[in-house]
């Protein structure tokens, strides 16, 4: 009787927290929409104005002055020829400090255009390097077709760059994960970090089949064992100098992910190479040179895998929409371990054995 009491009270009140528990669990492992795709399809064209008054070459500025609108609120006058082709802008400051009769064409400035079809992002990138406050917009033709005003570009750059800026470390703007990671209830922050060390402690078994895996070799040449330590922490090292700059850098690179993780293979081989070589002679020295070499090519091969997983998996945890932060650390280190381990048993079995 006492144990079906003890069954009874398990299913009505400890079952539904496992199962609440368990949800949560999957809820933090399922993609989620990535939020900023949305503004892939804008174009300039779609946020221009007309202008309200423009100018010739051959307008002089006094005679511009007088049919200058009431509510004109731009700081350069567009400058085109009998085309329509823009030619530059006239700061409005000059139309009231230079002589009247001097004519457009000898006091206009350049003025950036992009055309009617120009991305959004490319628009604001044009006007942030040009220092701009306005932003001209023509056909293909080069005709002006409008223009783009400074407070259009503020909440331009507002919305797409404010969104980057804040996730600078890897945490969205208004993401409930971000705060509770931080403010959340410890028993709420557990729920989003236990997921991705679960991964890590199921990788960790697999790596120790992996040593028991080469156990002949551990016994008959126990200086072997010396140096996995030290190859584990060179290669989580530089994996995690990557997983850094990919939470931060991808937030802002518009390089394609095959490019970057190109010169991260390298870079990690190159970072090998120069360690390799750092301990190479010291290996021989103190104990021989068959064991030196595999541990210096082991560390080469371990340092570029390490670069290339840390920059993927905070590239896909951001494309599946997790935050980065949470899940790149543990599962990219557990698989760096794992790679090393074999890297490094598989060339001392080819080399010292």
């Amino acid at each position: 009787m006492q144990l079906e009491t003890l069954i009874h009270r398990i299913n009505a009140k400890i079952m539904p927290w496992i199962r609440e528990i368990l949800h949560l669990i999957l809820e933090e492992l399922r993609p989620s929409p990535h939020p900023e795709k949305a503004f892939e399809e804008d174009v300039a064209g779609g946020l221009m104005t007309a202008p309200l008054f423009t100018l010739s070459p051959d307008d002089t500025v006094g005679e511009a002055r007088k049919h200058i609108p009431p509510d004109f609120n731009l700081c350069r006058i567009p400058v085109h020829d009998s085309k329509g082709c823009l030619l530059g802008a006239v700061p409005v400051t000059r139309m009231f400090t230079t002589d009247p009769h001097t004519r457009a064409e000898d006091c206009m400035e350049p003025l950036p255009a992009v055309s009617t079809a120009t991305p959004v992002s490319h628009a604001i990138a044009t006007a942030l390097e040009a220092a701009t406050p306005i932003l001209a917009v023509t056909d293909n033709s080069g005709r002006l077709q409008g223009v783009v005003p400074s407070d259009t570009l503020m909440h331009l750059v507002h919305d797409r760059y404010g969104e980057v800026l804040k996730r600078f470390t890897g945490i969205r703007e208004n993401s409930e994960q971000a705060v509770t990671a931080i403010e959340g209830e410890p028993g709420r922050r557990v729920i989003h970090r236990i997921p991705w060390l679960l991964v890590g402690t199921f990788g960790s078994m697999i790596a120790t089949l992996i040593m028991a895996g080469f156990e002949n070799i551990l016994r008959s040449n126990v200086e072997v064992a010396f140096f996995i330590p030290g190859l584990v922490y060179l290669a989580d090292a530089i994996g995690t100098q990557s997983e850094a700059i990919a939470v931060r850098g991808l937030s802002f690179s518009k390089t394609s992910i095959k490019r970057l993780w190109w010169g991260e293979l390298q870079t990690g081989l190159l970072l090998g190479l120069i360690l390799a070589l750092l301990v190479f002679p010291f290996i021989w020295i103190a104990f021989s040179a068959s064991l030196a070499l595999a541990v210096a090519l082991a560390l080469v091969f371990a340092s570029s895998v390490a670069t290339s997983i840390g920059l993927l998996f905070p590239w896909i945890l951001t494309q599946l929409g997790k935050d980065p932060a949470y899940g790149s650390g543990p599962i990219a280190t557990i698989i760096q371990d794992l790679l090393s381990l074999l890297i490094y048993f598989i060339v001392v079995y080819w080399l010292v054995f």
